[in-house]
């Protein structure tokens, strides 16, 4: 299965903080059956801003120390960007990294708070440039957990949805877990991610399981494998020659936890 959504690379974020932790984290993901994992430090979130140079150095740097350890696990490159209102200038100057670096779909973190109007219309902008944005953690995030019909707004302006393994199994609590079981019995959820940061729980196969019971094993099969592997095949950033236009006006990201 694939981890789209990871902090597995050491010395980045507020993920690995050294290769013996990311090293551990790859070994759990293959115990658990993820044979492809996505690295996603986060970026501009207020905390963390690992460029996208810095983010393939890492990633090539650590598929090496995967290989020197024997650790058959595909690391692919991503970001977690925490969206704001410079976010269209930065991807149009080229400076934000698609997962696989390949010039098609995005990982994007919502702030606590923000405006719903201004994120539609920043998700048309991405689609008017053949971007695809994938929300991260859309379940955790509060303003979607007390109005889960926000995924369905973003979907209908052409985002996916991403939600957490430990989201799925409990691990953020009861009305977190009943938002993700909501979004996966509607068929809103594009693929799953560990999220996985020291202190938490690698819940990868757990989910799998949960997931099973929820909707069933062809659509479990969409989430973790079918769905995810699209991100695969796609053009690279460096083909991508849209013009630059007009940001959308967003909420201002504001230091603060990052969840």
């Amino acid at each position: 299965m694939f981890d789209t959504h990871s902090h597995i690379l050491y010395g980045m974020d507020d993920g690995s903080k050294r290769l013996s932790d990311a090293l551990g984290f790859a070994k759990q993901a293959l115990k658990q059956g993820v044979h492809t994992l996505f690295a996603t430090p986060h970026c501009y979130d207020g905390a963390y801003n690992c460029t996208k140079t810095d983010i393939l150095d890492a990633c090539r740097r650590f598929s090496h120390d995967l290989s020197a350890a024997g650790l058959p696990l595909l690391v692919l490159p991503g970001a977690e960007i925490r969206v704001n209102h410079d976010l269209i200038e930065a991807f149009d100057k080229g400076d934000l990294l698609t997962l696989n670096n390949a010039g098609e779909y995005i990982l994007l973190e919502l702030p606590l708070m923000f405006i719903e109007g201004a994120v539609s219309m920043m998700i048309r902008r991405l689609k008017e440039r053949g971007i695809i944005p994938i929300i991260a953690h859309a379940e955790r995030n509060p303003m979607i957990l007390n109005r889960p019909d926000l995924a369905a707004e973003f979907i209908y302006h052409g985002a996916k949805i991403q939600v957490t393994a430990g989201s799925v199994t409990g691990d953020f609590g009861r009305d977190v877990m009943k938002v993700s079981r909501i979004m996966c019995e509607k068929d809103q959820v594009f693929c799953l991610g560990s999220d996985i940061h020291p202190g938490r729980k690698y819940r990868m196969k757990k989910a799998e399981k949960r997931l099973k019971k929820w909707i069933g094993d062809a659509a479990t099969q969409l989430i973790l494998k079918d769905n995810p592997a699209c991100i695969l095949s796609r053009k690279n950033d460096s083909e991508d020659t849209t013009n630059a236009a007009n940001a959308a006006v967003i909420g201002s990201a504001s230091p603060g936890e990052n969840i």
